[in-house]
């Protein structure tokens, strides 16, 4: 699948369903349905503290700033060749706009540090080193900044097939 399939899948995964009954949700698998990747295994956790989890700027930036609660997921996404991509995603809550601001302007700047991901023997498979070459961030309802992070496990995805994977990874529902 050419990276175009990938990107209109990311259109897609940021549409809310109008069901019978309002708005829902869409289920955080459904979002790869259109990419040609499917969720092997996932795990998240909730903290209600983010410095712990983090280093370098970002986590003096969460020492001085603490977030009100942070959200991780790490899951695994298979093609039908068998190759395999790791995503991290992480959600930063704030209690305000301006300190989520200054929390995305630190943590876009790629060497000042990050939140650490969970570790891949949750889901039974190697840490793989994640570099934040294949990244995206976005704000949403304002005071969380959601950012996400993908890595080549096995296969031959292109860097900038891991970008675009970080596109639509960004969009995720929240847990």
């Amino acid at each position: 699948m050419g990276t175009g399939g990938v990107i209109a899948a990311a259109a897609l995964a940021g549409a809310l369903a109008a069901g019978a009954g309002g708005l829902t949700v869409p289920d955080p698998d459904d979002i790869w349905d259109d990419t040609g990747l499917r969720v092997v295994d996932r795990v998240t956790r909730a903290d209600g503290e983010c410095a712990p989890h983090a280093f370098s700027q970002v986590q003096q930036l969460l020492t001085a700033t603490p977030c009100v609660a942070l959200d991780r997921m790490l899951f695994t996404l298979t093609d039908d060749e068998g190759g395999t991509i790791v995503v991290f995603v992480a959600w930063i809550e704030f209690d305000d706009r301006a300190k989520a601001r200054e929390f995305k302007r630190v943590e876009d700047i790629h060497g000042t540090g990050d939140i650490t991901p969970l570790s891949g023997s949750l889901l039974q498979i190697r840490d793989v080193p994640f570099t934040a070459h294949n990244y995206d961030s976005d704000t949403l309802d304002g005071v969380t900044v959601v950012i996400a992070e993908t890595e080549l496990v096995t296969g031959g995805f292109t860097a900038e097939y891991l970008d675009d994977i970080a596109q639509v990874a960004v969009r995720t529902p929240r847990p």
